[in-house]
């Protein structure tokens, strides 16, 4: 298992590579946002101090990578990237899954607002009226 650090270095190249520098700061910003928001869920839900060694950032990067920071909170993602044989305690996954979705949703309103945008924008881009 790897940890945020290598997460956040993984994604910053493979966006680089793609992107230049807008996509290095983009994609490394998604993918940690997704891993953070998995490994305080876990957190949270579980008894355990340390909840790195249980999450598989790969399976995680791979999934914000493919569909965005909400990925994170699908049940089969979760299902992959956390080993439970890991974890000192059980964890409900179904709390961690809601852990997860509001996670995932302050992290993609957070990265809305350093994009510029924001709900009215949003709103004004499905009004094209003209």
């Amino acid at each position: 298992m790897i940890g945020a650090f290598t997460v956040g270095k993984k994604a910053v190249t493979f966006g680089y590579k793609r992107f230049g520098i807008p996509g290095a700061v983009a994609s490394g910003g998604v993918a940690l946002a997704g891993y953070v928001a998995v490994r305080r869920a876990l957190q949270s839900a579980s008894e355990s101090g340390d909840v790195d060694s249980a999450i598989d950032a790969t399976t995680i990067e791979s999934a914000v990578e493919d569909d965005g920071v909400g990925a994170v909170a699908d049940a089969e993602v979760l299902e992959d990237a956390i080993d439970r044989d890991e974890l000192e305690s059980d964890v409900e996954m179904d709390d961690v899954q809601s852990s997860v979705e509001d996670e995932a949703d302050a992290a993609e309103d957070e990265l809305d607002d350093v994009n510029g945008e924001d709900d009215a924008d949003a709103a004004d881009e499905g009004d094209d009226t003209s």
